[in-house]
């Protein structure tokens, strides 16, 4: 089936560019925490907000469609309370409040110089979002193309669609 038309490969194919932001952020957090000239540091730091963007942007819209088009139809076939979607959800929620933190510390950096803050921070937003993208890939979606018919395929597609 065509990305165009399968929810699962599109959700793939969203997280290889996530995997591509996460390695660049990463390549950041090294060359922040390896520099000793403040001046390349707060360079560095002031390009975060490209990943940022991208997160407050384009992961959000990601974990919608998720959230509001594919979760609610496979947590009728594995459930919801419990389980894979359960903790799903729970690793959005957690990402979303690291991504903020991240941000309020790339925010304080010019009062307070910490960059320590924002590789810790950033480091563990890059563990926690590598973990989760390869529990979804290798067990939730699995059990989206084992359980999902191509009808309610579709119809996830259609509301992956309109989520903005």
């Amino acid at each position: 089936m065509d990305t165009n038309l399968d929810p699962i490969m599109s959700l793939r194919n969203d997280h290889e560019t996530v995997r591509g932001v996460l390695n660049n952020l990463g390549g950041y957090l090294k060359k922040i925490d390896g520099s000793s000239a403040d001046s390349l540091r707060r360079n560095l730091i002031n390009q975060l907000h490209e990943i940022t963007d991208f997160i407050d942007r384009d992961l959000e819209i990601h974990f919608k469609k998720e959230e509001e088009a594919l979760f609610p139809v496979l947590g009728n076939y594995i459930g919801m309370e419990t389980g894979p979607i359960h903790v799903m959800l729970i690793e959005h929620k957690h990402s979303r409040e690291l991504s903020n933190d991240f941000k309020a510390a790339i925010s304080n950096y010019q009062n307070s110089g910490d960059y320590e803050i924002i590789t810790s921070i950033g480091n563990s937003f890059i563990s926690l979002l590598s973990e989760h993208i390869d529990k979804e890939d290798n067990i939730l979606f699995n059990m989206a193309d084992m359980h999902l018919s191509a009808a309610e395929k579709g119809s996830i597609m259609e509301k992956m669609r309109a989520v903005r």
